[in-house]
């Protein structure tokens, strides 16, 4: 567990006072590090400051209701703030150029690193944007709710996963209060599937393969797949969970080769109540949850990342 060296009302005052902030996401974002950050921007906004979020990879074309103006040219931050990123290889940079120049992290993995100045943690909060709206202490407006909204929802798997407490559905509840389409925003990030996700499921079921009695599943993509059947990284990240949702399965497995770098490879891990993917995620160097974590190994084909995952995956049920 991360150690904090801040309290959120530090975090807060340090944030606002500093009139102008550069908020960075996690690679490969999702929504709730979108939706914090841009929650956060906007408060920043309403209070007089200057704000911008960025994001080291593109933002993903299903999440594009949550992404932020372009950031003017020549801005330079008097803070630069880390928002659901865990580690410093999370931001998505393979060098240490940003090392050091982040300020504040404001973050709720159990497993992480404390790569900023000032580091604040809440693992209790089953999502960043319920860091972000204690720290905005009710300053909120409809325009903030709903990215806000957006986050605690996604990283909640709309309050399914067991991460869902009673402060998440409090939370949800006085976020409506503002007037978020809850109904909208829940259909595009759960119910909305374009035709290259429908490409990339249909290649998931075809590639899958069962491990250590059906307990462990897995589904590679290589960036071969991608050109063959016309999808993108985006419309595979639309699946993650798709492994875990197979009875019987207690850990679920994607990897998906880098476009932009084939020797590299994304993995995504999703978990029932026996294995702890943030731990065994920990071991290549990533993080997150205990029921969802992600890493990034290197390897030169598909064969070799599948087996360097399984030989530390399959230890997860040797013991039992």
């Amino acid at each position: 567990m991360p150690e904090n060296n801040i309290t959120l009302d530090g975090a807060r005052k340090m944030l606002l006072d500093s009139p102008r902030t550069l908020i960075y996401t996690h690679g490969h974002p999702d929504a709730d590090t979108l939706g914090s950050a841009l929650a956060l921007k906007l408060a920043l906004k309403k209070a007089g400051c200057e704000a911008y979020v960025t994001c080291l990879d593109p933002i993903p074309a299903r999440l594009a209701f949550l992404a932020d103006e372009p950031m003017p040219e020549g801005f330079e931050p008097d803070l630069v703030c880390a928002v659901d990123v865990a580690s410093y290889m999370m931001l998505g940079i393979k060098d240490d150029s940003l090392r050091g120049r982040i300020d504040l992290k404001i973050d709720h993995h159990r497993i992480g690193e404390d790569y900023a100045k000032f580091n604040y943690t809440d693992e209790a909060s089953a999502a960043c944007g319920e860091i972000i709206f204690d720290l905005l202490g009710g300053d909120i407006d409809g325009e903030i709710a709903a990215p806000l909204y957006a986050a605690v929802a996604s990283d909640t798997g709309c309050f399914r996963f067991s991460n869902t407490t009673a402060r998440t559905h409090v939370i949800a509840a006085r976020l409506t209060e503002y007037g978020v389409d809850t109904a909208r925003l829940n259909h595009l990030l759960f119910e909305s599937r374009s035709v290259g996700e429908i490409a990339a499921l249909r290649l998931a079921l075809e590639s899958l393969e069962y491990h250590c009695g059906g307990r462990l599943a897995i589904v590679c993509f290589t960036n071969e797949d991608k050109k063959k059947y016309g999808f993108d990284d985006d419309c595979i990240s639309a699946h993650n969970s798709l492994t875990r949702e197979i009875e019987g399965v207690e850990l679920g497995i994607t990897l998906r080769q880098k476009s932009n770098d084939p020797d590299a490879w994304k993995i995504s891990m999703r978990s029932g109540e026996s294995v702890d993917v943030s731990a065994l995620c920990g071991v290549f160097g990533g993080g997150g949850h205990i029921r969802a974590a992600g890493c990034e190994i290197t390897a030169p084909d598909a064969k070799t990342a599948r087996e360097t995952i399984l030989h530390e995956a399959v230890k997860a049920f040797e013991n039992e």
